[in-house]
């Protein structure tokens, strides 16, 4: 599993997943994910057009940073999954925090007020 993470001009934070989040993704990525889900407030999106497959424990992992930012008073969203991911969210009721579009127009949809 690989993470990569940017912020981007407009004070959003982008962590783009690469590979599957099963016990050994989650493992490897885990920990610097919850450290990049941070911000005054925090406004996080996770690029999931890479990733391949989710687990339970990625579900949980997601569903942990949607938690923590929201918390703190900010919001996440996941960009592009892939049809199995997609899926996997729906089912566990995730998909509300799912946009699909370019990376420009998912972090001005973090941005707008009242979302």
């Amino acid at each position: 599993m690989k993470l990569e993470f940017n912020e981007l001009p407009n004070g959003v934070r982008l962590i783009k997943l690469e590979g599957n989040l099963d016990l050994a993704g989650v493992g490897t990525v885990e920990a610097r994910f919850y450290a990049n889900c941070g911000g005054n407030p925090p406004r996080v999106l996770v690029d999931l057009s890479g990733t391949g497959f989710v687990a339970s424990l990625g579900i949980r992992m997601l569903l942990q940073g949607i938690k923590t930012v929201s918390a703190a008073g900010g919001r996440l969203l996941m960009l592009n999954p892939v049809p199995a991911v997609a899926s996997a969210l729906d089912i566990s009721g995730l998909s509300q925090f799912v946009v699909r579009g370019s990376e420009a127009e998912a972090a001005a949809a973090l941005l707008q007020p009242g979302k």
